[in-house]
């Protein structure tokens, strides 16, 4: 039992709640209960630590990265059309609704992101999502590194649940708490984010609240995702000096910068293709089917 310590977000106790890390002036937490950590303390207004950059980016810079993810999103259309060739899609966290675009008529989907999120696209609908009140039941909801953003993944879980049809599916794909490369830096690895990151999930800590919230795991496994990995690797070596450039690119677009850190980008693919082929890679994906009844 640790005295003093925060209960976990997702067990409501404090029993086996240990003390990680302070990072960006919060704590990072791990409970030993559900295998998973989090933010402490959860700002009330989650929102302005969300610039108004991060979403889309000026200039090349913003042309760059939409150009990366749109062609990454091939990977996550692979997977769902492998599982779904049709049906109602549930996107939570769907930022510029750059995945919907990508996939074709044999799915409907509908967006949803924060209510103080600054995206532009008016179709995606900016709500609570726990608060959310729809008659409309879904084949699929997915989660494209969104649940980690949220304060009680298992109670998203649980809403997900109530709102997918019978055997629906449910994809997910994080970064990876208990990875190698997590371990390595530390306090200084990218995929933190603190407070923007508030849950901090581990394979077997998402296994386990997808069992408690009536979820049958399909699939789980480390995955090629260079469009995070590359740059997560860069920020977590360059933190270790000191040096923060992500927010600081993203918002003045700064060419040069990248230019810079050409050697490191070389290091990290040869580190994150380490990663991969032992199963280490930083960032994971998980599939999980609603049970009958």
């Amino acid at each position: 039992m640790n005295q003093g310590s925060p209960s976990c977000a997702n067990c409501t106790n404090s029993d086996y709640v240990t003390f990680k890390f302070r990072v960006n002036r919060f704590n990072i937490y791990f409970c030993k209960t559900c295998q998973n950590g989090f933010t402490y303390p959860m700002p009330k207004n989650i929102s302005k630590y969300y610039h108004s950059n991060y979403w889309i980016s000026p200039g090349i810079i913003g042309i760059t990265k939409n150009f990366i993810f749109n062609l990454f999103h091939a990977r996550r259309k692979n997977w769902l059309q492998k599982y779904l060739s049709s049906g109602d899609i549930l996107e939570v966290g769907a930022g510029e609704g750059n995945f919907e675009k990508s996939l074709n008529k044999n799915y409907l989907v509908t967006g949803i992101e924060l209510p103080g999120s600054k995206i532009k696209n008016r179709s995606i609908l900016k709500v609570n999502f726990l608060k959310w009140k729809t008659n409309k039941k879904f084949d699929a909801v997915i989660f494209w590194e969104s649940l980690e953003h949220v304060r009680t993944p298992k109670k998203y879980l649980e809403k997900s649940y109530a709102l997918l049809k019978t055997n629906g599916l449910i994809f997910i794909e994080y970064p990876r708490f208990n990875c190698l490369e997590s371990r390595l830096f530390g306090k200084h690895w990218f995929h933190l984010d603190p407070p923007r990151h508030l849950a901090h999930l581990t394979d077997k800590g998402l296994r386990t609240l997808l069992l408690q919230t009536h979820f049958k795991p399909v699939l789980a496994k480390s995955i090629l995702a260079f469009e995070y990995t590359i740059w997560g690797y860069i920020e977590s070596f360059l933190d270790i000096f000191g040096v923060k450039s992500t927010d600081y690119i993203k918002k003045r677009g700064v060419v040069f910068s990248l230019i810079l850190l050409l050697p490191i980008v070389f290091l990290s693919f040869i580190a994150e293709t380490i990663f991969l082929l032992i199963n280490q890679s930083p960032i994971g994906f998980m599939l999980a089917e609603k049970k009958n009844g």
